[in-house]
């Protein structure tokens, strides 16, 4: 297969994810580039590369989102709070990214993201908790998803668990990962602009990858007004363990 040929296939999975979560695609699209990688399926294309190819879509994407759901968007002092430990964070180790073993770093990641996905998905149906708790732990969440976002695009499993107790609705879940993803995506592109990473071929790739972005998001957005609280919270679970297995694969095979 070809870079781009795998970018639409997983473009398919991923932006359907964003449109019913309103964040997810690069949990998706990373998974999905690591197995093709630990099998041999990437047609060349680079784990550095598909990195710097999901921050231009999903930028994109976000932004789009945002237009589209702008009266569900959540702007309140824990969404801030998770900005204000997730920006600062997710600059440095964006800038960090070039240099550090990928190799290493995503065995971490991976046993760190599996234990998150297991915990969203078998968990019991809690209460949500309470403002006070979660606004204390809103900054160091939003820290520990600026390192992952910052070097994998990928904040959201770390996000996810904090959101999660916040309610289970999903339309309330999607306005807030909305306004975050938007601001971490842009911080991020940006950073990695400044860095020089970006050739043609990238922006190539995600002009032709273009129409599978917006119809998959589509697709996402009215699968989205379907889905009940429960099946959602197991759902991001299983998505936030695919992300994981498939680092380990990654690892194992590398």
């Amino acid at each position: 297969m070809t870079p781009i040929l795998v970018i639409c296939i997983l473009c398919v999975f991923a932006y359907f994810a964003k449109g019913v979560t309103g964040a997810a695609s690069a949990i998706v699209f990373n998974a999905g580039l690591l197995t093709a990688l630990a099998f041999g399926l990437a047609g060349g294309l680079t784990l550095l590369d598909g990195l710097y190819w999901i921050a231009i879509a999903d930028v994109f994407a976000s932004g789009a989102l945002g237009v589209l759901l702008w009266k569900h968007v959540k702007l309140e002092k824990l969404t801030m709070l998770l900005l204000a430990g997730m920006v600062p964070v997710t600059v440095v180790f964006v800038l960090l990214l070039p240099t550090l073993d990928l190799r290493w770093l995503s065995l971490v990641l991976a046993l760190a993201v599996i234990g998150g996905g297991i915990y969203l998905a078998a968990r019991r149906d809690l209460p949500p908790a309470s403002t006070k708790a979660l606004n204390l732990w809103a900054l160091p969440t939003g820290a520990l998803a600026g390192v992952l976002g910052g070097l994998f695009g990928m904040g959201g499993p770390v996000v996810f668990i904090l959101l999660s107790r916040a309610g289970d609705d999903p339309t309330e879940f999607r306005g807030r990962t909305i306004l975050i993803t938007n601001v971490s995506g842009i911080v991020r592109l940006l950073a990695l602009a400044a860095t020089g990473v970006y050739a043609t071929r990238h922006l190539t790739w995600f002009g032709i990858a273009l129409p599978v972005i917006v119809v998959a998001l589509l697709a996402g957005m009215l699968a989205h007004k379907r889905i009940k609280p429960k099946p959602f919270r197991i759902a991001l679970g299983a998505l936030v363990t695919l992300a994981g297995i498939g680092g380990l694969l990654r690892f194992a095979l590398s």
